[in-house]
C-alpha cells in the first residue's frame, strides 16, 4: 500500500463521504504512522460507519477520544455537517490549480469535486485583482471624426477601474492626514466634585482611625469549644477506589476485588453505570468459560 500523500489526505478531509472500502487499509496504516493525528481517527470512524458497520463502534470510540467536539463527530458520521465558505473557497483554489486526484478514485468522484468547486467560484474571479486583464477586456470605443479632439473622455471610458482605485487611494490618504491633524490634545483635569471629595475624606479618616475590624473578644473566664476535626475525615480502608486501581487488580488476576471496586464506582458515579457494568461483565466472562 502506498504511503498517504498530501493530495489524498486533503481530498478525504474535504470529501469524507467519498471514502471507499479500499481506503480503510490505507487509513489504518496512516493511523499507525501518525497516532496523534485527530483527522485520521475521524475519517476512519466515518469510513467504517458506512462500509464496515460491524467494526464501527471500535473506531467511533477512538475518534471520540481524540475529537475536540463529539457533537461535530456525530454530525460527520450522520452526514449533518455543513461545510463553511472558507473551506469551499479553498476547494476552489485546489480546482483552479488542477490538483491531481489519486488513481483509486473514480472519474465520477472527481467530476463531483470539480462541480462543487465551480459552484462556489465567486471571490477569486473578481476582476479588481487583475487590472491588466480588466483593461484588456473592455470594448474599444471608436470616436467619430468630430470627437477626435477629446482624448480625456476616451481615457475615462477605457480605464474606469484604474481611476476608481486611484480615487480610493487618494480618499484614504486624505482621511489619514485629517485624522493625524485633528488629534485632540489631552484635556486638563477637570475640577473635582465637592461631594466626591468629601466622601474620599470620610473614607481616609475611617482608615486612619480603624485600620482593621476588631475581632470579638472573649472574657478570660470563657473557653471556646474545640471541634474534633478527626470526625470529618472518612475512614480510609487502605485501598483506593479508582478505575486505575481496579484495572491493576484485573491484570494481577484479582477479579473479585476489581469487581468490588467497580461496584463501588457505580454507586459513586451513577452516570457511568453502563460503562462500569461492561467492565464487570468482561471480568466475569473468563469465569463463565
Amino acid at each position: 500500500m502506498n504511503k498517504l500523500d498530501k493530495e489524498t489526505f486533503s481530498f478525504w478531509v474535504t470529501h469524507p463521504e467519498e471514502l471507499l472500502p479500499t481506503d480503510l487499509q490505507q487509513l489504518k496504516e496512516a493511523i499507525d504512522d501518525y497516532p496523534y493525528c485527530q483527522s485520521l481517527y475521524l475519517l476512519a470512524a466515518k469510513a467504517t460507519s458506512v462500509h464496515q458497520k460491524s467494526h464501527a463502534i471500535e473506531y467511533v470510540r477512538q475518534a471520540a477520544a481524540h475529537a475536540l467536539s463529539r457533537n461535530a463527530l456525530r454530525k460527520l458520521i450522520e452526514n449533518e455537517f455543513q461545510w463553511s465558505e472558507n473551506l469551499l473557497s479553498r476547494l476552489n483554489e485546489l480546482s483552479l490549480k488542477q490538483v491531481p486526484i489519486p488513481d483509486d478514485y473514480t472519474k465520477e468522484s472527481y467530476e463531483l469535486f470539480k462541480r462543487k468547486a465551480e459552484q462556489t467560484h465567486t471571490f477569486f474571479a473578481n476582476p479588481i485583482f487583475d487590472f491588466a486583464k480588466s483593461v484588456g477586456e473592455l470594448p474599444v470605443v471608436e470616436s467619430p471624426a468630430d470627437e477626435i479632439d477629446s482624448p480625456p473622455e476616451t481615457m475615462e471610458v477605457i480605464l474606469p477601474m484604474i481611476d476608481e482605485v486611484i480615487i480610493a487611494e487618494k480618499v484614504l490618504q486624505t482621511t489619514l492626514e485629517q485624522q493625524e491633524s485633528t488629534v485632540e490634545e489631552p484635556k486638563p483635569d477637570s475640577v473635582p466634585d465637592p461631594e466626591r471629595h468629601r466622601q474620599l475624606l470620610i473614607i481616609e479618616d475611617f482608615i486612619k482611625r480603624e485600620p482593621m475590624i476588631q475581632r470579638p473578644r472573649m472574657h478570660t473566664s470563657e473557653q471556646a469549644d474545640q471541634e474534633d476535626l478527626t470526625r470529618r475525615m472518612p475512614v480510609n480502608s487502605g485501598a483506593p477506589i479508582t478505575e486505575a486501581f481496579a484495572q491493576i487488580l484485573a491484570r494481577q488476576g484479582k477479579s473479585e476485588r476489581a469487581i468490588d471496586i467497580y461496584v463501588k464506582l457505580m454507586l459513586k458515579n451513577p452516570e457511568k453505570k453502563v460503562y462500569f457494568a461492561e467492565k464487570i461483565e468482561a471480568l466475569k466472562k473468563p469465569k463463565d468459560q
